[in-house]
């Protein structure tokens, strides 16, 4: 993982091939926010990573913010492709 500034920046190896993590970070806090996040694929034009490797990919950035020292992480973004394009996305998590 890497804050680049304002940003976070992660590579994840899915079975299904590799996938990018950027997302605009900001601290509210003790909580980690991540907002315009973009999960996109690397090497490949499309990947259908599937919601199984999506919660293995939103619980390593639980345990970076955790790492971090933050006690919550708020992650918001907007779906353009997959079920519900255009659907707006905002997980809170308490980090323990």
């Amino acid at each position: 993982m890497e804050l680049y500034g304002e940003s976070y920046d992660r590579f994840f190896d899915l079975p299904e091939g590799k996938v990018g993590v950027l997302a605009d970070i900001y601290v509210e806090g003790e909580t980690l926010v991540l907002y315009n996040l973009s999960v996109y694929p690397v090497d490949h034009e499309r990947l259908n990573a599937g919601v199984r490797n999506l919660l293995r990919i939103r619980r390593q950035m639980e345990l970076d913010a955790l790492l971090l020292g933050y006690k919550r992480i708020r992650i918001t973004g907007k779906r353009l492709t997959g079920a519900s394009p255009g659907r707006e996305v905002d997980v809170k998590r308490r980090l323990a």
